[in-house]
């Protein structure tokens, strides 16, 4: 994936930012690079399912899969570990969800991945996900629904308008699509004062990374960050590495996001989690939006790659 920088925007606009590094893993523990499902997303009839992690320090790893089968444990001294699965059909009206990790054995020590999300698309003719405009498409290279189907609290933020927290509600939305985490809306805005925000000033881009790493949020604390480029194949391959991104969105006057025609936000910070031919798929204000690639391109201006236990 291209794009890898150091940097981000330093001015102190509602809901700005400045990146901010996280600490590594200790030294001696196995550590992961990545963790990839492949397809993330599959189609009502099931199909193949490939788990694979690039892991240092490990020299064996085991596979938790849940329902679709026991643990799995092989050899990954050389770093490098795949397995493949077998995921059957989805005959329900509702999409599938699973659950799949993977854990890395040491000489001493153990360490467990980041959780990664496996979709099965509901029987052919049930409901699509509720997303106002959606363009609907096949799984695919240029098409993944993301968290579509699932519902968000708004965090305080509802739509067009934001009430300065749109960091702390972009942090807990990731946590609920990548970790599973439903946190309590009143424990977010608690945190989001504690971390120096208040509804009409926002909070700084760093000070969300400082305090999610230090004090955490909802009980989770970061532990890498990077940041990427955000043009359409970052987006595409970010969604499928990554499961979801935090993106800030930069706008100008009369700007739209999705359906919604902006007040002076200036500055908004959302997660990106699918994507159709028509545009990014991303979360905010309870909801799933689908953008369009001309509004992604005017409008946003930083995204990153979260890793949080």
């Amino acid at each position: 994936m291209r794009g890898l920088e150091r940097a981000a925007l330093a001015s102190a606009l509602l809901c700005f930012g400045v990146l901010a590094t996280a600490a590594s893993a200790g030294a001696g523990v196995p550590s992961f690079a990545s963790v990839l499902a492949t397809p993330r997303v599959l189609p009502s009839d099931g199909g193949q399912l490939t788990i694979s992690a690039f892991v240092q320090g490990a020299t064996a790893c085991t596979l938790h899969a849940g329902a679709l089968g026991p643990p799995r444990a092989v050899g990954c001294a050389s770093g490098r570990v795949s397995f493949r699965l077998r995921v059957p059909a989805n005959t329900r009206a509702l999409p599938i969800r699973r659950l799949v990790y993977v854990e890395a054995h040491g000489l001493r020590e153990e360490s467990r991945s980041r959780e990664i999300e496996v979709e099965t698309l509901p029987r052919k003719g049930a409901p699509g996900p509720p997303v106002r405009d959606l363009d609907a498409c096949a799984t695919g290279p240029h098409c993944d629904y993301g968290a579509a189907y699932e519902r968000f609290p708004t965090w305080g933020n509802v739509a067009p308008q934001s009430l300065g927290d749109c960091t702390f509600a972009a942090a807990a939305d990731w946590e609920q699509i990548v970790l599973g985490v439903h946190a309590a809306a009143s424990v977010i805005g608690s945190e989001f004062g504690q971390a120096g925000g208040n509804d009409q000033t926002g909070l700084a881009q760093a000070a969300l990374w400082s305090y999610w790493q230090h004090e955490g949020i909802a009980g989770t604390h970061l532990t890498a960050l990077h940041s990427y480029t955000t043009d359409r194949a970052d987006v595409e391959n970010a969604v499928r590495s990554f499961a979801a991104m935090i993106v800030e969105l930069s706008f100008a006057t009369d700007d739209q996001l999705a359906q919604y025609n902006l007040l002076p936000l200036e500055l908004h910070d959302v997660v990106l989690d699918g994507f159709t031919p028509a545009g990014p798929l991303v979360v905010t204000w309870g909801q799933t939006l689908q953008m369009t690639w001309a509004q992604w391109d005017q409008e946003a201006s930083s995204m990153w790659a979260v890793t949080a236990s």
